[in-house]
């Protein structure tokens, strides 16, 4: 099986990189919430602050729908679709 996109759950809601990093500068210090755990690749996430890329990532809602993740030391943005499967 193909691995999936990378995704996050949050407040029930699928969100999915985009392949865009933020542009947003002069965020606010606090996030929002932390991914806590974690599926394997080829998963869809089910619960809530997980995703299937990895945990211990701090997140910021951001604007039209997205999420912004702080990995590596950048802001990754994720945009809300609504579920296929």
């Amino acid at each position: 099986m193909w691995d999936r996109m990378p995704m996050i759950r949050v407040n029930g809601k699928l969100y999915y990189d985009t392949g865009k990093e933020s542009t947003i500068s002069g965020r606010c210090g606090t996030m929002d919430g932390e991914i806590t755990s974690t599926v394997a690749e080829t998963e869809i996430p089910i619960d809530d602050n997980q995703s299937n890329f990895g945990s211990g990532f701090g997140y910021q809602y951001g604007a039209d729908d997205t999420i912004e993740i702080y990995m590596n030391e950048k802001w990754f943005v994720f945009a809300y679709r609504k579920e296929s499967e």
